[in-house]
């Protein structure tokens, strides 16, 4: 699943763009990561390729076919969207979030079960699936939340800021796994990660967003001489190690 935005151009207020002329091709079966500074339009550019939010001007393509022209629920087949603060009544049980992600489907009940269960077990909650959500830690529904996104088995995932309440050990078991399961399952993963060190350490390809505009999309191994512009940092912001990694502050 590829998606591809043409020249869009949009904005919260009139007369002031966040996002400009805006041209970008996603890259199949990648981790793609949005970077660039906080309200440079990371999380409006996944809404719009969501399509959540419809651009001022420009196209929204999925495969070739605008956006637009694809009915919500068939839309939902392709895609999934995980916001960053998804709004779900904390009444829930882990079951019923990820019963949720099948409903664009309408698949068999069989059908269904064998996917909820595939994502609880892939993302190592499955003691947790009866729990309600307010019982989980914060890493927990995270967790509980990528299972939701993996459980609808869409071919593009679009994550904001996904990982941001695990800890250091935590964000490599489950960032792995995401790798892990891009290949097995044969996904796309394009999200918002404000972490420009490790996105640089996990991601396959970095895109620099500056200037309602892409600055750059790079594979991650080339992109950190690009990051020092995207973000304006001086010199001594800038760390080397002896292996060439360049670390950022």
């Amino acid at each position: 699943m590829k998606v591809e935005i043409q020249d869009i151009c949009f904005g919260y207020a009139p007369g002031k763009l966040i996002l400009e002329h805006l041209d970008y091709i996603s890259a199949e079966q990648n981790i793609s990561i949005l970077a660039g500074v906080n309200g440079c339009g990371k999380s409006t550019l996944l809404k719009i390729m969501a399509g959540i939010l419809t651009p001022h001007s420009g196209e929204v393509l999925l495969d070739g076919v605008p956006l637009k022209k694809i009915p919500a629920r068939r839309r939902a087949q392709f895609l999934a969207y995980l916001p960053q603060n998804p709004v779900i009544p904390e009444s829930f049980t882990v079951r019923e979030l990820l019963d949720c992600s099948r409903y664009a489907r309408g698949t068999s009940k069989k059908s269904d079960r064998a996917a909820v269960i595939r994502a609880l077990e892939d993302t190592g909650i499955a003691h947790l699936a009866d729990r309600q959500l307010s019982r989980l830690s914060g890493g927990e529904k995270q967790r509980a939340f990528l299972a939701f996104a993996l459980a609808g088995e869409s071919e593009l995932l679009l994550l904001d800021e996904p990982f941001s309440a695990l800890d250091p050990a935590a964000f490599r078991e489950l960032f792995s796994l995401l790798v892990t399961l891009k290949t097995n399952r044969r996904f796309s993963v394009i999200m918002v990660l404000h972490d420009i060190n490790r996105a640089l350490r996990y991601g396959d390809r970095i895109i620099g967003l500056k200037n309602g505009r892409i600055s750059f999309d790079l594979p991650s191994f080339e992109a950190g001489a690009a990051v020092p512009a995207l973000y304006d940092l001086p010199d001594e912001a800038v760390f080397s190690t002896a292996a060439g990694e360049k670390f950022f502050l």
